[in-house]
């Protein structure tokens, strides 16, 4: 990871209404994740780094090959880890010939192939951030992977350098832990030891399913984007460190012509031969100083025109960068795939869940002048209608859906969430042929389609999101 701190996964939603809690599949980066127990006979292993046995159950199975470390990355044997998220070994398939294994364990068929960052659940294609290997003879599995396609639960005890997994049983019902027994663990790999900032986000779904949801947030990454000049304002330091650095050698041209001229000035007594040696020299200068000037000049106009580009580029692109800058992305897709995994099925559902944490979770504040935030900082500071439409347009890009961004004119100015949702009806706002629905972020209870009184019939620029 760039900024130093380790990977971590997310704090599990749970419902505080009397609703079952949906299973929950979290890809974590940058979050700590307070892991269940599972009740009922389900299997739990313990592996421990280094050491060629592990705990089934309560008993020792001896393995010939050890655990390891590799990119941030738990690997097990093959065999081994697909016992112990509950595969039993005639579902465990080798194809020497393409280096392909295949792990089959309900409805899901997982393919992994040796060499290769790409895992195939049930023929659909994931990036993984390392590739299985042969050490010994033996396949070597990122368990991380593994137990995310086959949604298993994964811990990680820093103390003891293991990792402990965990098969729900039939029935799939979970008793939460003591609450002095709370582990903190990652998904197959060992978490950093960093400082974060935790926030506790509660809010209520269309449904009137009361959620709560507990996540420390890396204080490194926040304090990095909220010390850093916003995109315009960066633009604007650039260009006027670059004009000052041609108004210098402007003023460095005036002090070296003022220095030639002192040494070169006909003096009374002084010679033809003398007085023409001076101007000579002096008009050489001269000439040198009228060349480095046209060149400055140059570069001026040049500044000039990359400047007026570049806020065209940012008139065009409006608050697009914010939505897609990489690290709060890595951020914003492990958020999404939390809410993804409790959301409804339906399009429209999926995104009115998402858009209840943004709208009911995140506190609104109104701050003045322009100061959009990045997604870290809405999530631990709250933010205005442009803060909180950044964050949602951020979340539902990563659940997959097209999403732009929609600002309205006016003193002060407005701007929603448009998004793409074939099933859904309401107000929205076509560019290059594509729908984009409202989806309003300020307050909760807004629906998709659904636009305030006061920007009814009002036109915006719409900012698609690639």
């Amino acid at each position: 990871m760039f900024w130093g701190f380790g990977r971590g996964a997310m704090r599990r939603m749970r419902k505080l209404a009397h609703l079952p809690l949906a299973a929950v599949v979290a890809i974590a980066i940058l979050f700590i994740f307070v892991v269940p127990a599972w009740a009922g006979s389900g299997n739990t292993a313990v592996f421990t780094i280094g050491k060629n046995s592990y705990v089934l159950n309560g008993n020792t199975v001896v393995m010939d090959v050890a655990p390891y470390i590799k990119e941030g990355r738990t690997f097990l044997p093959l065999r081994f880890a697909a016992n112990a998220v509950g595969v039993a070994d005639d579902n465990v398939l080798w194809d020497a010939a393409t280096g392909k294994v295949t792990v089959i364990k309900g409805d899901r068929v997982v393919q992994f192939t040796i060499g290769s960052n790409v895992m195939l659940l049930n023929g659909a294609e994931v990036a993984m951030d390392v590739v299985p290997e042969v050490v010994a003879g033996r396949t070597m599995l990122p368990i991380h992977w593994l137990a995310c396609a086959l949604g298993v639960t994964i811990e990680w005890d820093p103390g003891s350098q293991s990792v402990v997994v965990r098969v729900p049983d039939e029935t799939g019902r979970r008793e939460p832990l003591p609450a002095d027994n709370e582990q903190e663990g990652t998904l197959g790999e060992p978490a950093a030891d960093y400082k974060s900032i935790v926030k506790e986000f509660e809010w209520r779904d269309k449904q009137g399913n009361e959620w709560t949801w507990q996540v420390p947030i890396p204080e490194e990454l926040y304090q990095y984007y909220s010390s850093q000049l916003r995109i315009h304002e960066l633009l604007l330091k650039e260009y006027q460190e670059q004009l000052h650095n041609l108004q210098q050698q402007v003023e460095e041209l005036q002090r070296y012509l003022d220095f030639w001229y002192q040494q070169c000035r006909i003096l009374p007594g002084d010679s033809y031969y003398e007085a023409w040696q001076k101007y000579q020299t002096y008009m050489s200068a001269y000439y040198e100083a009228q060349r480095n000037l046209e060149r400055i000049w140059s570069e001026y106009l040049e500044l000039q025109r990359l400047y007026r580009e570049a806020e065209y580029r940012q008139m065009l692109d409006g608050y697009v960068p914010y939505v897609t800058e990489e690290k709060n992305s890595e951020l914003v897709r492990d958020l999404a795939e939390v809410l993804a995994a409790e959301a409804p099925q339906t399009p429209r559902e999926r995104i009115e869940f998402a858009a209840a944490f943004v709208q009911g979770a995140i506190p609104y504040v109104s701050e003045e002048g322009e100061y959009p935030r990045y997604p870290v900082e809405t999530l631990v500071d709250g933010g205005d209608c442009e803060d909180k439409s950044i964050l949602l347009a951020a979340i539902l890009r990563a659940m997959g859906y097209r999403t732009a961004l929609l600002v309205f004119d006016g003193d002060p100015g407005h701007m929603a969430v448009g998004v793409e949702c074939p099933d859904c009806w309401g107000s929205y706002y076509q560019k290059d042929g594509v729908k984009y629905f409202y989806l309003e972020t300020t307050d909760f209870g807004w629906s998709i389609g659904k636009v305030p009184p006061e920007y009814r019939g009002k036109s915006a620029l719409v900012y698609v999101v690639p």
